[in-house]
């Protein structure tokens, strides 16, 4: 299996997801984008290479990143809607091959506090809450090879893969700009990120490249949203937030060998790509 990844610490937060910095003093905001795509033509797009070049360039400056995020997941068997609400947080630290990547991320449904789903990345462990066992279980991180990103799946587009492979491991699609968004459209063109996910749409700010929202559907015809209404890049977040946690009372750490566990344990399995957990 692939390592697990801290899903938004995913979209954003995970980092230099931030395709750039904010161009305010407080950080990139705006209203949620709206109305439908109509596809481009197909071909070159010399509007969507400079999107892309600019993410490329720019997400290279972000070392802090917060956000407040939400994300809703739409059940097709089922016809439920879920909503949850929380925050996402990035740094990095050093530089190279040896620069760490720390995120974390926070989420509660809509009216409901005392069930979350939280992960911690320090860089080198993925420490993921699971409410029902009281366990926090904890991944190590294999070291990415020289000039690979932390995990080989959509959300290393997010995370750092150059403007060049991005468009040689999807079909993308700049499908409509407006005053304030650009919307590419996401189509995976491999059998491995096929299995992530169907299609996507990342919207970004025009201004900032920064992402505002990501549209996920899976094979299976689900769907889930990761929408940013706020992103930070210019607070400087305090280096405790990323530690390594300690168990509630009550609570007890379990590590997790994915070289040898046939299976997930029960209860929340961590994500691989931007979306929530499943069984």
């Amino acid at each position: 299996m692939r390592l697990p990844v801290i899903v938004f610490a995913a979209l954003l937060a995970t980092a230099a997801c931030a395709f750039a910095q904010a161009t305010q003093a407080g950080g990139a905001t705006g209203k949620a984008p709206q109305g439908d795509v109509t596809v481009a033509p197909a071909g070159a797009n010399p509007a969507l290479d400079a999107y892309l070049k600019n993410w490329e360039s720019e997400m290279r400056k972000i070392t802090n990143l917060s956000a407040g995020v939400a994300r809703i997941d739409v059940d097709k068997s089922f016809k439920t809607t879920t909503k949850y609400t929380g925050y996402a947080l990035y740094q990095r630290s050093g530089t190279g091959p040896t620069a760490l990547n720390m995120a974390v991320l926070e989420l509660n449904p809509e009216g409901k506090k005392d069930i979350f789903e939280k992960f911690v990345c320090t860089g080198t462990y993925l420490y993921q809450w699971a409410p029902a066992q009281k366990e926090i279980r904890a991944y190590e991180i294999p070291r990415p090879k020289a000039g690979q990103v932390i995990d080989d799946n959509f959300l290393s587009f997010l995370f750092g893969m150059k403007a060049e492979e991005a468009k040689r491991r999807y079909d993308l699609k700049l499908t409509k700009e407006d005053k304030h968004y650009a919307y590419i459209d996401v189509t995976p063109r491999f059998p491995a990120d096929k299995a992530d996910f169907a299609r996507a749409r990342l919207v970004l700010f025009r201004d900032s490249y920064m992402p505002r929202m990501l549209w996920f559907e899976q094979s299976n015809g689900n769907e889930t949203t990761w929408d940013i209404p706020r992103v930070d890049t210019r607070k400087v977040l305090d280096r405790r937030y990323f530690d390594q946690p300690a168990p509630p009372p009550g609570w007890k750490m379990v590590p997790i060998n994915l070289k040898t566990t046939q299976s997930p344990p029960p209860g929340n399995v961590p994500p691989r790509v931007a979306r929530p957990s499943m069984p």
